[in-house]
């Protein structure tokens, strides 16, 4: 407890030594040889000049969130966000599209006999012309989607 008493006491009696500091003025002279000098402390033999410091009022002012700025960039923030979600969500329908394509390609190219079941249960089995036309459109599709 006595040593964070210390300490505080250090702080201040720093802070304000160095506030007295930033309040200094500063002086400016030319020597024999055309040297521009500068420092805190006046030279006597010398025609010093004291330098005005200038006020920088460039300070930008508080963001709110009613600036209009501030509303188009959470707009444009949330707008990406949405686009974000939307790609993602095309994303996954075209893998599962994807994958569905893989899937009938890979069974027409494993051979065999390939059927189509009627709405009525009836099964009617594919000619090598029908396999043929069906591995174009499966070909097809998947080199303008999947690609």
């Amino acid at each position: 407890m006595k040593n964070l008493k210390l300490l505080g006491t250090i702080l201040l009696v720093t802070s304000i030594t160095l506030s007295f500091n930033s309040s200094a003025e500063i002086y400016t002279w030319t020597d024999e040889n055309g040297k521009v000098h500068y420092s805190d402390k006046p030279v006597h033999d010398e025609k010093v000049t004291t330098v005005k410091l200038k006020e920088n009022n460039n300070i930008a002012n508080t963001v709110t969130q009613d600036n209009q700025w501030q509303q188009d960039y959470n707009k444009a923030k949330q707008d990406k966000a949405e686009q974000t979600q939307k790609e993602a969500k095309e994303a996954r329908k075209n893998k599962g599209y994807c994958d569905n394509i893989k899937r009938q390609l890979a069974k027409i190219e494993h051979g065999g006999r390939i059927y189509v079941i009627s709405p009525k249960g009836e099964r009617s089995f594919q000619s090598e012309d029908q396999l043929k036309a069906e591995k174009k459109k499966y070909t097809k599709a998947y080199k303008k989607t999947c690609r």
